[in-house]
C-alpha cells in the first residue's frame, strides 16, 4: 500500500471509522476503498483514541487529554458538513475556562 493509503488508516485508527457514503464519494476513493467503505490494502487497523494517545504519547494527564481530545475531536469531523468552525471553537468550554487556578493553555 501507499503512503495515502497509510495516512487514511492512521486517521480513522485515531479518529473512528470513515462513514461508507463519504469514503466511496471521493474523486479518488477507488483507489483506496472496497466497495464496503473498507481501506483496499489495510486490513488491520490499531483503534488508539486521541485522548489516549495525548496521554499515553505525550504524556498529558488524563483530565488534560480528554479536555484537549473534546476540543480537537469536532475539528477534525470527517464529513465537512460536520466539522466545528473556528466560531464553534471560540465557544468551547476548554477555552474559556477559568477555573484552572491561574494556569494558562
Amino acid at each position: 500500500y501507499d503512503r495515502d493509503e497509510d495516512h487514511l488508516a492512521m486517521f480513522q485508527e485515531l479518529l473512528g471509522k470513515m462513514p461508507k457514503k463519504l469514503a466511496l464519494s471521493g474523486k479518488y476513493s477507488k483507489n483506496f476503498f472496497n466497495r464496503k467503505g473498507e481501506l483496499k490494502h489495510i486490513q488491520q487497523l490499531k483503534f488508539w483514541p486521541i485522548n489516549e494517545v495525548l496521554h499515553e504519547k505525550y504524556h498529558f494527564s488524563v483530565r488534560d487529554a480528554e479536555e484537549i481530545a473534546d476540543f480537537m475531536l469536532p475539528l477534525l469531523e470527517f464529513d465537512p458538513k460536520d466539522r466545528a468552525t473556528a466560531l464553534d471553537c471560540l465557544s468551547s468550554d476548554w477555552l474559556n475556562d477559568d477555573n484552572d487556578n491561574g494556569r494558562r493553555r
